[in-house]
């Protein structure tokens, strides 16, 4: 039986579709699990430059189908040099799915 959790956990994938367009880009996190989930999704942003600091966080409640990528959301940032921004995703059932994955805008250490 742990094999086959540990089999599953092993096909859960979370990752990131990023595209650049001079300082603009867009984000995209893809979660891609092995069975049916109703799974909380929590996006949060941290953002600093020259002009300050930011944080936002959003979450909700997402059906993703098994063996189908989801789009769990689209943030588009345009970043001036010297931003720094890291996106945090968390995809979780509260039993067995439980996946974390961060974004960071590249030069950020």
């Amino acid at each position: 039986m742990h094999t086959l959790l540990l089999l599953a956990a092993l096909g859960n994938q979370l990752t990131f579709d990023t595209q650049q367009q001079g300082n603009t880009w867009t984000i995209v996190p893809v979660a891609t699990l092995t069975q049916d989930c109703q799974c909380r999704v929590k996006l949060t942003a941290l953002s600093s430059g020259i002009s300050g600091q930011s944080n936002s966080s959003q979450s909700n409640r997402v059906l993703i189908k098994a063996n189908e990528p989801t789009t769990l959301s689209r943030m588009s940032l345009t970043l001036s040099p010297g931003d720094t921004v890291t996106i945090s995703v968390t995809v979780t059932d509260g039993k067995d799915i439980h996946l974390e994955k961060q974004w960071a805008s590249p030069g950020h250490v």
